[in-house]
């Protein structure tokens, strides 16, 4: 039974990666190696199977430490330290990204699988509890922007080597510097 949802899963973000929700049910079953009626006995729709498939890629790949280095003191270590997690996760995952950003902009996302909604979301958690931590006054929502704004922008706008495929040193060099255009507008 486990063997066959794993089938499931792997076929259909196979799919859902190459075609967003415009992928059939067809084409997932065919990838996954089952009939199409057991995608609708288990999952009723090819949305519900969309959910329950980015759902489960969401909770295992993005799951987030963005509070965890929100106790860090020094605020522009904590930033970098949100830059890079981010930025290793996302190059990590371009293609599962674009497609989930594509199909946010079509308004097809349900909020529980809005990665653009998860990530400002968790962002704005941390940022809160740093800066509440700290005692300092920040506009969350405009820090939280300015860093979906980096992100956004190694997705969309990729330059060179992707992010996960640079050293540890290069790495860290962005962060640094993207840490420091955040800070100077704090």
């Amino acid at each position: 039974m486990r063997d066959v949802t794993e089938r499931i899963f792997k076929g259909a973000i196979s799919v859902f990666i190459k075609k967003g929700l415009q992928a059939t049910t067809q084409e997932v079953a065919k990838e996954a190696g089952v009939a199409e009626v057991t995608l609708y006995r288990r999952y009723s729709t090819k949305e519900n199977l969309f959910v329950t498939v980015i759902k489960n890629v969401l909770e295992k790949k993005f799951d987030s430490h963005v509070l965890e280095s929100a106790k860090e003191k020094d605020t522009e270590l904590f930033l970098m330290k949100i830059i890079e997690d981010r930025l290793e996760l996302l190059s990590k995952n371009t293609d599962l990204v674009k497609m989930l950003l594509s199909e946010s902009l079509r308004g097809n996302l349900v909020n529980e699988i809005n990665l653009p909604d998860i990530i400002f979301s968790s962002l704005k958690k941390g940022l809160e509890y740093h800066f509440k931590l700290k005692n300092q006054t920040v506009d969350i929502d405009f820090c939280a922007r300015q860093l979906g704004g980096i992100f956004l922008s190694y997705v969309a706008l990729p330059n060179g080597k992707p992010f996960n495929e640079l050293t540890a040193l290069e790495k860290e060099n962005i962060a640094r510097k993207h840490a420091k255009s955040v800070l100077a507008i704090i």
